[in-house]
């Protein structure tokens, strides 16, 4: 039988923006969280441009719980900052938000940031695009190293993005950025909407790939456990076969989860505990 250890299963909060951010730690303690991916929503912790709220109190609720950040997101794309950006000076406020992104995980003990490739117009140059994304990329990667964390990259949908949307598009950035900092990570939701496997993704960057963000999509939405038709068990073979130990981060991010996010995540634990080991 497949297996994972209860410390891989790690919560998210994003689904919990309606709700304070004590009602969630509250809530992953009861459920059996131990490790949670920090999404630096304002609702929740503020983080932007110019640096971010202090992080002892945040650190006194996490001991009151028994939880530990051992990841953090910083929302892009859909919101004012992201990887790309096409004019200069949003770029470089873009660049000091992700970069206080990094610091913050360092301060938090946690060892890596999410990142991705950010988008760019429709109607201007690739190339242009591109390059933008790779810089920022290898930038923010030097920040990390000063700071100890890994960047680990997700791919997106293609309606999402219109740069690293893929596995192939994956692979062409990591290896332009080419920087130890930058790692890679799955989003079963985006690789799903592309066609693509957990043996595809293990083929191309091998010890590479760190991280996951991981649903029971259909493929296209962000499902809990039970609500997709992602076949659970064979996903969690192939991890034990590649001999996988990252963390797999429930990114939990549909709406219909957001009026009762604690029931879902006892829904989403239920099935999960069957492969915990012990």
């Amino acid at each position: 039988m497949a297996t994972i250890k209860r410390n891989q299963i790690v919560a998210m909060n994003q689904h919990y923006r309606r709700f304070s951010l004590d009602y969630f730690l509250e809530c992953q303690q009861k459920v059996g969280f131990e490790n949670i991916e920090l999404w630096c929503g304002s609702s929740h912790f503020w983080l932007d441009s110019k640096g971010f709220e202090p992080v002892a109190p945040l650190k006194k609720k996490l001991k009151k719980y028994g939880l530990k950040v051992v990841s953090v997101t910083t929302p892009s794309c859909a919101y004012q900052y992201q990887y790309a950006s096409q004019e200069r000076e949003i770029l470089n406020e873009s660049f000091k938000y992700f970069s206080n992104g990094i610091k913050l995980a360092s301060e938090l003990g946690a060892d890596r940031v999410v990142v991705n490739s950010g988008w760019g117009y429709n109607n201007e140059n690739q190339s242009e695009m591109w390059k933008r994304s790779r810089d920022n990329l290898f930038n923010l990667a030097e920040i990390a190293k000063k700071n100890n964390i890994v960047c680990v990259m997700e791919s997106m949908r293609a309606d999402e993005t219109n740069i690293v949307n893929d596995i192939n598009s994956a692979k062409k950035m990591f290896d332009e950025v080419k920087h130890e900092n930058l790692k890679v990570m799955v989003d079963s939701i985006a690789s799903g909407a592309a066609g693509e496997t957990l043996d595809n993704w293990f083929d191309t960057f091998g010890e590479n790939l760190i991280h996951m963000h991981f649903l029971d999509g259909d493929p296209y939405l962000h499902n809990v456990w039970g609500d997709g038709n992602t076949p659970l068990e064979r996903q969690l073979q192939i991890m034990n076969k590649r001999n996988f130990n990252g963390y797999l981060v429930q990114e939990v991010a549909d709406e219909k989860y957001f009026s009762n996010p604690y029931e879902a995540d006892i829904k989403n634990m239920r099935v999960l505990s069957r492969f915990i080991e012990g």
